[in-house]
């Protein structure tokens, strides 16, 4: 599934599972944000979004509960600032809710 924005295209569900999470029992929120910004920034998201993304920076959720959402920002190949949806959607899975460029 896409979505449109500024005739650009990003990608609404993008998702990780979180493998580097796995070395301890439970998982933080610095854990999520780290793995959120090493995502934004992966070979994966560049082919399914059509944009390779760099700078990445994300909020540290505010707990590790599935359903919990923070931001993210980066930046596209073109030099666009763009702002994503992050939501917990497991114990070590991520899912990126949406994608809009920063006017």
């Amino acid at each position: 599934m896409s979505r449109y924005v500024s005739n650009r295209i990003i990608p609404v569900t993008a998702v990780v599972v979180v493998a580097g999470m796995l070395s301890a029992c439970s998982t933080s929120p610095q854990d999520f944000k780290t793995e959120g910004e090493k995502f934004l920034q992966s070979p994966e998201l560049a082919q399914e979004a059509g944009y390779t993304f760099s700078r990445a920076q994300c909020k540290e959720p505010a707990s590790t509960t599935v359903g919990t959402q923070f931001t993210c920002t980066a930046t596209d190949n073109d030099g666009d600032d763009w702002e994503f949806v992050v939501e917990i959607t497991g114990e070590r899975e991520l899912t990126v809710i949406s994608g809009d460029l920063i006017n």
